[in-house]
């Protein structure tokens, strides 16, 4: 560029001095005429002293909005590329820390509800809890709240339970359908609790319905003694409330007891009682193995009180070890040391049980000497099976 300039310069001042050929003289005098012509457009655009640009007011209003947008546009569509970049990032790094371990976090979790729920809740042992693991290292627990009321399994709400890593948060419960307004009780034996039984109400209630119910002692009894109470009555134990040591001395309640820990009817079976039934091993893709296994739970025989116990003290040994969620489960202080100490010293009796079955067998209690009270839970239609009649 700089060179041409020079050569413009020489070529004017060899022009100015007369020194070009006659055809040199014709190409510079075109060149300058050119110029001139240039000169006199651009002195055209100014206007009062003011250059006016080339470009109108609403096309340059347009060219700036549009670059704006562009803009905009590309920097939303960063944002989203990196939103998304970071989500399945996090997702995949979420996956891999409740997957952790053997068992896993997500398991054990999910076996602190369960658990927690069963030795807490007379009806938990009928329903389970999902997992569901969420972005940025969050996870969602859920489980159906049911009862089972005769036959007939009933579900009466809905618990979530959030966690961010290894933290969890209080519980959220949803009750709709089918629920007691007031939440029924046990009486400890020799407390002296006025009006609190509900034989009346039993009494008031036609053929054909059956109940739920808690029944308490007027003293306190063994798992072995309990089974024989019941044997041969139509109707079924649910639940056996278990004293823990803690309920005789609580001031607050006066011998009511809202809050009882106890065990289902059945063991509370865990992931290291399962026995490997079968195992099978198929190629999969890019010749990996494909391992299926079928596990199923010890045989258990109604009655079996040792199994029963064993299961129940191996529950709360694993619920001491997560203490602090199960107490938030139950929106208070479990205290599980204390309670497994005094099963270990003193073993395991029993100062109720929730039961079910038909209404006017259930009323026919009323007249037992080791019967105190009893509090109806939930009342239904028939729904009983008379195949526990049939065998008797």
């Amino acid at each position: 560029m700089k060179r041409m300039k020079d050569d413009f310069k020489k070529r004017l001042e060899a022009y100015e001095k007369g020194n070009l050929s006659e055809t040199e003289m014709e190409e510079m005098e075109k060149e300058l005429e050119r110029l001139e012509k240039y000169q006199e457009y651009l002195e055209e655009k100014e206007v009062d002293g003011t250059k006016v640009p080339l470009l109108s007011d609403t096309k340059q209003r347009k060219i700036l909005t549009l670059s704006k947008w562009k803009a905009r546009i590309s920097t939303t569509f960063t944002v989203i590329c990196f939103i998304i970049l970071v989500t399945i990032v996090t997702s995949v790094l979420t996956m891999i820390y409740f997957a952790w371990g053997k068992p896993d976090r997500a398991e054990v979790f999910g076996d602190v509800i369960d658990y927690t729920m069963t030795v807490t809740n007379p009806y938990a042992a009928y329903g389970g809890t999902s997992t569901n693991v969420k972005p940025f290292f969050g996870m969602e627990a859920s489980r159906d709240l049911e009862k089972r009321i005769g036959d007939e399994t009933v579900k009466v709400g809905e618990m979530k339970v959030n966690f961010l890593f290894s933290l969890m948060a209080f519980p959220e419960e949803e009750y709709f359908g089918r629920i007691s307004q007031e939440q029924p009780a046990f009486i400890y034996p020799g407390k002296d609790v006025s009006g609190i039984s509900d034989w009346d109400q039993l009494e008031q209630l036609p053929e054909g319905t059956v109940a739920s119910a808690y029944l308490s002692f007027s003293k306190l009894m063994n798992t072995e003694e309990v089974f024989q109470k019941f044997y041969r009555k139509n109707m079924d134990i649910l639940w056996f409330a278990v004293d823990t040591g803690l309920e005789e001395n609580d001031r607050w309640y006066e011998g009511v007891i809202t809050e009882p820990i106890g065990f289902p009817d059945i063991p509370i079976w865990h992931d290291d009682d399962m026995r490997l039934d079968s195992r099978e091993e198929e190629k999969g893709f890019l010749g990996s193995k494909v391992v299926s296994e079928g596990y199923s739970s010890p045989t258990y025989e109604e009655g079996d009180t040792d199994m029963l116990h064993t299961q129940f003290l191996k529950t709360l040994l694993f619920l001491s070890e997560h203490e602090g969620k199960a107490d938030k489960l139950v929106f208070g202080d479990i205290r599980l040391a204390k309670r497994v100490d005094y099963l270990k010293t003193n073993g395991i009796q029993h100062y109720g049980v929730v039961i079910t079955g038909p209404t006017k067998e259930i009323l026919q209690l009323q007249s037992e000497s080791w019967v105190s009270h009893l509090d109806v839970d939930e009342v239904g239609f028939w729904n009983w099976d008379n195949w526990r009649v049939e065998e008797e």
